[in-house]
């Protein structure tokens, strides 16, 4: 049976004096008075706002039209009390609301759902520009009224309509945008323009921004932390004579399960970031009870990047005294080939490039009729699309050195160091003999297709009752048609490979396929970074023409591999693998609110609340691998049985998989606000609310993973899924002791069921054809409705004006969690990714001239993914601080010069497995710069 925490209790007896459940949040605040401008008259907007919620909330108003806080809405919601943001190249993209990931925060544009590029249900930030917002509100508590989906919380972010001004009104910026590790300088503008026509009868706004980045990222990667046991070492019998001495595959003989680092990758990745977009909005009222509007936003974001990287796969660790293994069975340091005899290690030199080009729009057309003072209709029909189209867009160029000597690894935290046995056998340089022995690997296409698309249609009603207790009355249906194509697009695994082992003796045309040497300089903490810069066109069409030249072409795997590169062209195109899948969800969700007024010892009690009820109905339609054979990967005489599996199947394109379920489900809510004092407001609110699973989660699809004679892994979907459910708890006490000035503290508690949990399970895969029959043996990995949970946590802050000038906001959030990492040899590992505390401060100043700001932005330590790799490690991310500033000059009354600063003290992100000192990524974004000028008129 629940057991009640203390918080709950507080909150049902604060919600005891109400006779009955209400409804969900007021009417907005009139959007004229976003033409007060500043940093201050923006902070006392979002403070009125909040107050005159029903809901527990926050937000954040344009300091002017086109002027929205940051250059990314992200970036402004993390200074937000309970949000934390998920950056890409040092600009947010994702957004967390109370501990509980992005996949779990509902997002809406006008009060519509806007169609997400993404594989998954998380809105992507980066594609929206700043400058179309001129509001955007957190609610951290649920009512009726508001669309289910959100267990974390909703945002709902407005964009400006030319009804909100009085006449004509112009805003535009131009910009510069310098980065500090590229020491490049990009061009960025936007306007936005709006006017109304026949005494305010008819009004159009339309805007447009352009925005582009020229990045320089330094990044260093561990593709994940193996356990020993399951990735194990490479021993030899006789070292000194190397591949004739004799070797085995074993573990390290050690009685309780080890751990190490699997491959270190270091280098640096220029990234180039260009965003085109707009909005139109056409608004009339033909009558004085009906305003029509008609509205569309469209997105044009890309992402091209060039990484050129080495470094080394530790495929063969070596049992050594010099070995180190902590308390933890973390290998801290590790021989990987470096005594004498054990020349095996191999040195990777890549070129990868990645492209995401994305497109999307949301539009719609919204009826408010009054039909009488007392009642108001809303219809409102949309629709919204956004793709990723990379079909293959993805590529991969892989040379490297062989049978070099190796190193003593070591890893306390941070980028590891290295103790090379011989740096100048490893170290490029053009002319050089370790050019000559580079020698031809991978190379491959890659990508992602999704296209995400839903239709909308609401039908809202609002009396407004003004009796004595009943204050109001509200109802609706809601009907969401969605639909989320996803395809994976990849280089046939045999034409991939086709140089893999099989061209180790094959010397390439190195003098036309390598253009230089990049070196890394200091970047990385002695770590050698040096990397050979490949010309993929060259690399392309030495491997097309000298495929019959490979050492071991006329073997079964070599003839195999060329017969598989004519089929497809003779070339390296992607092709759509057979885990692709199309998911669609038909939802019906009505709702009924009602508003109540009541006196509770001389203090007004609002009481908001009622009941939701939603239908969905899915349909996931894709793809199973049937596996028909494992074949192990050929080599060559005198080398040592690889220990790669080639994966063989019934049918290239899979086997067609259709799955229909459906679920229906309640949603009570309360909210209740107590007026103490004209400036004391106590909030109390208790809700169920719900998140669907993930779309992934839902595809009904089995696809292998790692074959080798020793690890074999493969993932599947379910759609058979159910959503994740919360019973919500919320206290809040909220002082507004001016008119910028307040003083909050909210509690809050979730209590999740059905929570889902991917977790590996040993299932054996018949009927397949092997060597031995181990091989049929697959840990799989596979999500589930499993757990429950419970999160508590606390929110304060304050926002005060001095009377000189001077503000401050500051606000900390405290979280924790009853679902917390288990012991590594747990079968079944549960924890909830995303779970930190947050924290903001910011100063701020200005007058009539000039304004300023600065902020710091805080999050501690956090669990990233619960699984990855083949060993399902868990990846954390360290705690992270940045400082920002911006400051503004006047030069007119309309015309006004800024620049602003985004992690000014370039700190960088480091992530580490399941304790610190192992070690699993690094990524130096640097500072990045804004400056430009701004008009208003």
């Amino acid at each position: 049976m629940f057991k009640h925490s203390k918080l709950s209790v507080a909150i049902l007896a604060t919600l005891s004096v109400a006779p009955v459940a209400s409804m969900a949040q007021e009417e907005e605040v009139l959007f004229e008075e976003v033409i007060v401008r500043g940093i201050a008259s923006s902070i006392e907007r979002s403070i009125d706002r909040k107050r005159d919620q029903s809901l527990i909330s926050d937000g954040i108003s344009a300091e002017d039209l086109g002027k929205f806080p940051d250059n990314n809405i992200a970036d402004s919601l993390q200074r937000v009390p309970g949000v934390a943001i998920d950056r890409d190249g040092g600009e947010g993209r994702f957004v967390s609301i109370r501990g509980l990931g992005p996949d779990f925060t509902a997002v809406q544009i006008n009060g519509r759902t806007p169609a997400s590029e993404n594989e998954e249900r998380a809105f992507s930030f980066d594609t929206l520009a700043s400058e179309l917002v001129s509001t955007v509100d957190v609610f951290k508590t649920s009512a009726p009224g508001l669309k289910e989906g959100g267990l974390g919380g909703t945002i709902d972010i407005v964009t400006a309509r030319p009804f909100d001004f009085d006449g004509f009104k112009f805003a535009g910026s131009l910009k510069g945008q310098y980065e500090e590790n590229s020491e490049e300088t990009s061009p960025q503008g936007s306007f936005i323009i709006s006017n109304t026509f026949n005494d305010g009868m008819f009004g159009v706004l339309a805007s447009m921004t352009y925005q582009k980045r020229n990045t320089l990222e330094y990044v260093v990667r561990n593709e994940h932390i193996a356990n020993t046991n399951l990735e194990p070492f490479l021993s030899f019998t006789t070292p000194s004579e190397g591949w004739g001495g004799g070797y085995a595959y074993s573990g390290d003989g050690l009685e309780e399960d080890t751990y190490r680092i699997q491959s270190i990758y270091a280098g640096s990745e220029e990234v180039t970031r260009e965003r085109v977009g707009g909005n139109l909005v056409f608004q009339a009222r033909p009558t004085e009870n009906l305003t029509l509007t008609a509205d569309v936003i469209y997105s044009d974001y890309s992402t091209s990047s060039t990484e050129y990287s080495t470094g080394s796969y530790l495929w063969a660790p070596t049992l050594s005294d010099q070995n180190v293994v902590d308390e933890n069975g973390f290998y801290q340091v590790i021989n990987h080939g470096y005594d004498e005899g054990y020349d095996i290690t191999g040195y990777a030199h890549l070129l990868t490039t990645k492209e995401r080009p994305t497109e999307s729009v949301i539009g719609g057309f919204n009826a408010e009729w009054y039909i009488t003072d007392d009642l108001v209709m809303t219809a409102d029909i949309a629709h919204s699309e956004a793709e990723l189209d990379n079909r293959g867009l993805d590529r991969l160029y892989i040379a490297e050195f062989l049978n070099r000597p190796g190193y003593i690894m070591t890893s306390d935290g941070g980028i590891p160091t290295y103790e090379y046995r011989d740096e100048d056998a490893i170290k490029p340089e053009m002319g050089s003999q370790n050019m000559q022995d580079l020698r031809a690997r991978i190379t491959s296409n890659d990508g992602v297709y999704n296209k995400g698309t839903n239709d909308e249609f609401k039908l809202d009603f609002a009396w407004d009752a003004d009796g004595e207790y009943l204050q109001g009355v509200k109802f609706g249906i809601n009907n969401t048609i969605s639909e989320k194509q996803t395809e994976y697009w990849k280089t046939p695994e045999l034409i991939r490979r086709m140089y893999h082992g099989l061209a180790t003796g094959q010397e390439i045309d190195y003098d036309s396929i390598i253009t230089g040497v990049q070196e890394s300089g200091d970047h990385f903490g002695g770590l050698n970074a040096d990397v050979y810069m490949i010309d993929p066109v060259a690399y392309r069409e030495w491997m097309a023409e000298n495929i019959d030249g490979r050492t071991r072409a006329d073997t079964a795997t070599g003839i195999a591999s060329k017969e598989a590169f004519i089929e497809n062209g003779y070339s390296w195109a992607a092709v759509k693998s057979n885990d692709s899948y199309v998911i669609e969800e038909d939802v019906i969700s009505a709702y009924l609110e009602l508003d109540f007024e009541v006196n509770l010892m001389g203090m007004p009690l609002e009481l908001v609340g009622g009941l939701r009820y939603t239908e969905t109905s899915l349909i996931s339609d894709g793809t199973s691998q049937v596996l028909e054979s494992l074949e192990r990967e050929s080599t060559g005489p005198g080398e040592p049985p690889s220990p790669w599996l080639v994966q063989n199947y019934a049918d290239a394109a899979g086997t067609a998989v259709s799955i229909d379920s459906n679920y229906d489900n309640w949603l009570p809510s309360l909210n209740a606000t107590l007026q103490v004092t004209e400036d004391l407001y106590v909030r109390a609110a208790v809700s169920e609310t719900l998140t669907r699973p993930t779309l992934s989660a839902l595809a009904p699809y089995t696809t292998y993973q790692t074959t080798t004679v020793s690890t074999r892994t493969a993932m599947g979907g379910n759609p058979d899924l159910k959503p994740y459910k919360s019973t919500n708890y919320d206290l809040a006490f909220e002082y507004y002791y001016g008119d910028s000035d307040i003083l909050s503290l909210a509690f809050y508690q979730k209590n999740i069921d059905d929570y889902i949990v991917r977790y590996s399970q040993l299932e054996t895969i018949e009927n397949v054809a092997v060597e031995d029959p181990s091989w049929q043996e697959f840990m799989v990995t596979r999500p589930h409705n499993s757990k429950s949970a419970t999160i508590e946590g606390a929110e304060i802050n304050i926002t005060h004006l001095f009377d000189i000038g001077v503000g401050v906001t500051a606000n900390y959030t405290f979280v924790d969690s009853s679902a917390t990492l288990s012991e590594a040899s747990d079968a079944e590992q549960f924890a909830l990714p995303g779970l930190s505390d947050t924290g903001n401060v910011s100063l701020f100043y200005g007058n009539e001239l000039y304004e300023g700001r600065l902020a710091y932005n805080y999050r501690t330590d956090f669990l990233g993914l619960v699984f990855n790799g083949p060993s399902n490690e868990p990846v954390h991310y360290d705690a992270y601080g940045t400082l920002d500033f911006s400051f503004s000059y006047n030069i007119t009354e309309n015309m006004s010069a800024f620049i602003e600063g985004i992690n000014v003290t370039g700190e960088v992100v480091n992530k580490y497995g399941r304790y610190e000192n192992q070690f699993v990524g690094y990524e130096d974004t640097g500072a990045i710069y804004t400056f430009g000028l701004r008009a208003n008129f």
